[in-house]
């Protein structure tokens, strides 16, 4: 038995299964061949042990060893209990009667509803156990720790895949179960962790721990090799004496209806992009002084204005190694006394001034009506209007977005000024210091964010113990390590809405480990939007046809709607697709290499080609071109806060007379692709009858539409 990369959890074998899969693809689920010298069905029997995970070998090649886990119940999950026909859909997660909590955990809901009829045996002192009679049929192996058992999770290593009754019969298994951190652990910081698993240093390389930097001042746990243009934006600010030296654009025309980017935004004196009304003037620059990175906002409207100048100072880059990159500034001493940060403007690192429509230029508007206050009349755009603070916890990072990007969070309330903030764990490595002692902060995604707090993991008895490890977990449960973020869910968050963090009413945070329906009904407000949809909804994150995603944060919330994540042979993961740990050439830390066609990542489980394949589904194939699976089974759905991806199919190209004529005649590819891996037809709701730039991207006009006629393409 061979594997493939280093704790990737995928298995090469010599035997392999070849089954139909969903959509015409094969899947490849390796068999056990079990103990030589054992003649399968010389009983009927299943018998084995269950241990807890032994510990993850460190540099100097130690290994804590694995203990028997008592009381364990061993269920053998027939593939027929699982429901695999209910479709998941927004309105099934989302609005009650939420039908979907009865088949989104594979395995976990059809032990809750059918368990007792299931083939089981629970484990003694030893953890051993023996299933006396195994029936015909194809089972997953799952394991639930014992009622008194706090430190295992569900699921184990065996239970990913089912395997025949023949597989089980006479042939022993070991089956190993995570650990998890006692409810009283804490986090210790990832330069702790590093010091015993540095093999995983390259995980320093990922947009996880890259997602919030201090301008020229990165953290010493970060590493930017990978992301050549993640500073290219700074180049906009120049060191001047003053700001109306640096780099000088426009705000006018705020439109209330539209979400996050209320104004126009524009180079100055680009006359591509009409203002009808200008607001304010906003300057670029870094305090050739100080060093200080600022956004300073001039009020036009309003000269008398007495808090214009207004000098934001940029704290800290968020986002540069993948799509756009976000400025969070402190408020001035002027405009208010508090500690908060809030997001104010956005770079968009695929966009183009000739674009005409403002969501798809460099700069974009984010968040600037938080600044800018109307006058005596409540009228936006009269000559009282204001610079002003945003409301105090209305979008400040520290209340809506420190959750997820934190590492050991935790929330607290500043009393003189109401303001919720929220603190990281304290890290030598930690790249600034954000909260309210004196030592640096972890503020983004380390170690403890996916694998649990650490303090009684790195004890001499802990060694091996007390951490979650994903791979030991149930797919179902994997996934939501990753889904507690990479969600459309909103969270509690104190007075405002809560986002997509995974915050508790009592202001917990979700730990990893847990399953969905814990997530869905502990860490997912049930009224924030209302008393028919919980925790988010159609009208803000879905497409019209109810399934694909059109905002950030959604692959989790995709992923549930696949048959990769719901089906009777190999139940998929994040991790099976994904390197975590960073340790890939792939900018998105794929499993394979992504420039080198002979390196496939979709072929690792489906035997496939993709150019027959295309031939079958489509009587036609490309030649001389690399053709790709994502490219239909994962068109780009979403976009990151309203910045669109590149250009798709153009019927003809604008004279850049209006924004509106681009909106027309533009297919446009999502920055991000979805995860739900169907290949969404024209006959979708999200796309007939509505303008190319306004409809869900779709293979046939993002992609194939780039050299083909797209009426002329067929339907399915």
């Amino acid at each position: 038995m061979a594997r493939i990369g280093a704790n990737r959890g995928f298995w090469v074998v010599a035997a392999v299964v070849t089954t139909v899969f969903a959509g015409g693809l094969y899947l490849r689920a390796s068999q056990d061949p079990g103990p030589p010298g054992r003649a399968p069905g010389a009983t009927r029997q299943f018998a084995g042990l269950v241990t807890s995970a032994a510990g993850a070998a460190t540099d100097q090649g130690r290994a804590a060893p694995g203990h028997p886990v008592a009381g364990a119940r061993v269920h053998l999950v027939p593939v027929t209990a699982i429901d695999v026909t209910s479709r998941i859909t927004a309105s099934a997660v989302y609005a009650p009667p939420f039908p979907a909590e009865a088949y989104d955990e594979p395995l976990e809901d059809a032990i809750r509803l059918r368990g007792g009829t299931f083939p089981q045996a629970t484990t003694d002192a030893q953890g051993r156990f023996v299933v006396a009679d195994v029936p015909d049929g194809r089972y997953f192996v799952h394991v639930t720790p014992g009622p008194s058992d706090t430190e295992h999770l569900p699921g184990g290593d065996r239970s990913r895949q089912s395997v025949g009754a023949d597989e089980l019969r006479g042939r022993p298994m070991t089956i190993r179960l995570s650990s998890r951190p006692p409810a009283a652990a804490r986090a210790v910081g990832s330069s702790r962790c590093l010091g015993c698993h540095n093999d995983k240093r390259h995980w320093q390389q990922t947009a996880h721990k890259l997602g919030w930097t201090v301008p020229g001042a990165p953290g010493p746990m970060q590493d930017f090799s990978r992301h050549p243009r993640y500073f290219e934006a700074l180049g906009a600010f120049p060191a001047v004496e003053d700001h109306t030296r640096g780099t000088r654009l426009e705000l006018g025309d705020y439109d209330a209806a539209r979400g996050d980017d209320k104004f126009t935004l524009r180079a100055f004196g680009d006359a591509r992009v009409p203002i009808d009304l200008a607001y304010a003037d906003v300057y670029l620059w870094r305090n050739a002084r100080t060093g200080t990175y600022t956004i300073t906002m001039v009020n036009r409207l309003n000269p008398q204005d007495p808090n214009s100048p207004a000098h934001l100072e940029v704290q800290l880059l968020y986002g540069g190694a993948v799509h756009d990159q976000r400025y969070i500034v402190s408020v001035p001493r002027g405009l208010g006394d508090r500690q908060g940060w809030y997001t104010v403007l956005r770079y968009n690192m695929t966009g183009r001034d000739e674009r005409l429509n403002r969501e798809r230029r460099v700069w974009h508007d984010y968040k600037f009506y938080l600044w800018w206050s109307a006058g005596a009349d409540a009228k936006y755009g009269t000559v009282d209007d204001r610079l002003a603070a945003p409301p105090i916890n209305n979008n400040a990072v520290q209340t809506m977005c420190a959750a997820c990007h934190f590492t050991g969070w935790e929330r607290y309330l500043d009393t003189s000024t109401g303001q919720y903030l929220a603190r990281a764990v304290n890290d030598p490595g930690g790249e600034l210091n954000m909260d309210d002692d004196s030592e640096p902060d972890e503020i983004n995604v380390g170690c403890e964010s996916c694998h649990g707090p650490g303090s009684e993991h790195v004890t001499a008895a802990g060694r091996g113990r007390f951490i979650v490890n994903p791979k030991y977990l149930s797919a179902e449960r994997a996934s939501v390590v990753c889904g507690r973020c990479h969600d459309r869910r909103q969270g509690y968050g104190g007075p405002i809405v809560g986002y997509t963090q995974a915050v508790s009413d009592s202001g917990e945070l979700a730990r990893p480990g847990i399953g969905r329906h814990e997530l869905i009904t502990k860490y997912t407000d049930p009224v924030k939007k209302g008393p028919t949809m919980r925790g988010g909804g159609r009208e803000d994150n879905i497409w019209p046809d109810d399934v694909h995603s059109n905002k950030p944060h959604q692959q989790y919330a995709d992923f549930l709607k696949s048959t990769m994540y719901r089906n009777d042979r190999l139940l998929v993961t994040c991790a099976d697709c994904h390197d975590m740990h960073g340790g890939t050439p792939n900018p998105r830390w794929l499993l394979h290499t992504a420039s080198d066609p002979t390196s496939p990542l979709c072929q690792r489980c489906h035997a496939v080609e993709p150019l027959s394949h295309m031939e079958t589904k489509l009587n036609a194939r490309m030649k001389g071109l690399q053709t790709r699976c994502i490219d239909c089974h994962m068109p780009g759905t979403a976009n990151t806060g309203g910045v669109a991806g590149e250009y798709g199919r153009m019927i003809r190209t604008p004279p850049h007379a209006s924004a509106q004529e681009e909106e027309a005649n533009a297919y446009w590819h999502g920055s991000l692709r979805s995860h739900v891996f169907d290949v969404p037809m024209k006959t979708n709701v999200a796309v007939r009858g509505v303008a190319p730039g306004r409809a869900m991207p779709i293979p046939y006009t993002a992609a194939c539409g780039t050299c083909h006629v797209v009426a002329e393409l067929p339907f399915k």
